[in-house]
Parts: C-alpha cells; structure tokens; sequence
C-alpha cells in the first residue's frame, strides 16, 4: 500500500496531510532556510550491525513539488 502526503511550508509554518487527514497543523519551524535540497528519510536506525528499529524497505514515488 502506498501512503499519501501533502506537506506545505508557508514562511516557516508546516502543515502535513496523510491520507487525507491532517497529522500536523501550522508547526512553527524556526531558522527554516528560504531555499536548498529537499531530504527524504527512513527513520530506523542500524548501529554496530545491529538494527534498533525494524528494519523496513521504503520507497518514494510521485514526488512533486509546487511554489504556492
């Protein structure tokens, strides 16, 4: 299954949709740089070999961004 986003940034305030509900609204983000690259992550976590989080195969598709 695939999960679907909507994340807007205006200024320094974040709000983000999953799935069509709203999971983060108007967080502030401060010293949020106007411009540069844009991450995406997984947040599982392996050390000395071992994994502390399950380990999972994640996949992006899809990914637009648009001024506003």
């Amino acid at each position: 299954e695939w999960n679907s986003f909507i994340i807007t940034v205006v200024d320094n305030v974040l709000t983000v949709n999953l799935n069509g509900q709203t999971v983060i609204e108007k967080a502030s983000l401060p010293g949020l740089p106007e411009s540069g690259p844009i991450g995406l992550q997984h947040h599982g976590d392996k050390r000395d070999g071992e994994w502390l989080s399950p380990p999972a195969l994640v996949q992006f598709r899809n990914i637009y961004i648009k001024e506003l």
